[in-house]
């Protein structure tokens, strides 16, 4: 309970013992609504109002002290009807930002659906063309290859923004799941890009890391590792581990050997559409997004820190299941 407020609050209470002036009872309504915007619990509420009254009564007949109870009762009243009322209000309006949050997600789910149909195949046709170039054309195998890879790319990218998207307008569902089958499956999904960079995936963990997660939770560990595999250098390893965290939460770590993540980037890089200073790899910055978007659904945090041997571990901490 922040001073200020106790102070408003007794003075209120002193105030209307003396005048039992209605104004006074205005200023407690007014009062109640800054106790709701900063949060304070209704039960928080009641132990103030009862531990004002046991100092301001402390010395006090037993009959001027009864008196006193029962005329800070109507405050308390009036407070915790205001209260009430401005909390309602509240929750009505979180509700209808919450359902024209939907409606706007599941536009953007739309919008991006139909902008991934109609390029499809226009970037296949482009993909497809660029390999003919480089069987046919051997000066100009330089540049269609740099055409094909510019077509992934864009296949990458709106593969990532139909995810994004559709984590963001999906209606989550919670199971128990273990976070080794979920590594598991982003590992089996990434091992042919590790192997392009003869990148060893090693994995520093048993089973029975159980946890209560979204549908959509394989995403965040999916994409920490893609990062880590993007941007290790050829031949090195990505190491995953998984440990308990002061006894309630399970804690992923994915380490790599790379270029690591400047201190001023370490909180923008989970940002939409913010890349960071990565030497020679570009991206759309969506990956990391996602992964913060779902962890946040999970109820986890997620965090990057300086590998001691250089290069950069991210890392996603999970309740454990109850």
């Amino acid at each position: 309970m922040e001073a200020d407020l106790k102070e408003q609050y007794r003075e209120i209470l002193e105030t209307y013992r003396k005048c039992y002036d209605e104004r006074v009872l205005y200023r407690a309504s007014l009062l109640s609504k800054e106790f709701m915007c900063r949060k304070v619990d209704p039960d928080e509420i009641i132990g103030m109002h009862f531990e004002i009254l046991e100092e301001i009564t402390k010395k006090m007949p037993p009959g001027e002290k009864l008196h006193t109870y029962n005329t800070a009762l109507e405050v308390l009243l009036e407070l915790i009807t205001q209260y009430a009322h401005a909390y309602k209000g509240y929750l009505e309006l979180q509700e209808r930002l919450y359902r024209k949050e939907q409606e706007i997600n599941a536009f953007l789910e739309m919008f991006i659906n139909i902008i991934a149909h109609d390029l499809n195949n226009p970037l296949i046709t482009i993909s497809g063309y660029a390999e003919i170039l480089c069987e046919i054309c051997e000066d100009g195998r330089e540049y269609a290859e740099k055409i094909r890879e510019s077509a992934d790319k864009m296949f990458e990218l709106l593969e990532e923004a139909r995810t994004f998207t559709k984590i963001r307008a999906s209606k989550i569902k919670f199971r128990t799941v273990d976070i080794a089958d979920l590594l598991n499956e982003a590992i089996i999904e990434l091992e042919t890009k590790a192997r392009e960079k003869d990148i060893e995936i090693k994995k520093n963990y048993g089973r029975g890391y159980i946890v209560n997660a979204t549908q959509f939770l394989r995403y965040a560990f999916l994409n920490i590792i893609d990062n880590a595999v993007k941007y290790s250098p050829p031949h090195s390893i990505v190491e995953i581990s998984v440990s308990e965290e002061r006894g309630k939460n399970w804690k992923v770590c994915v380490k790599d050997w790379g270029e690591g993540v400047p201190d001023k980037w370490k909180q923008k890089i989970f940002e939409r559409f913010v890349r960071g200073e990565k030497t020679g790899i570009k991206g759309s910055g969506i990956g990391l997004a996602i992964a913060k978007t779902v962890v946040t659904q999970n109820k986890g945090r997620i965090w990057v820190e300086d590998n001691p041997e250089g290069g950069a571990v991210f890392c996603i901490s999970l309740p454990k299941a109850s």
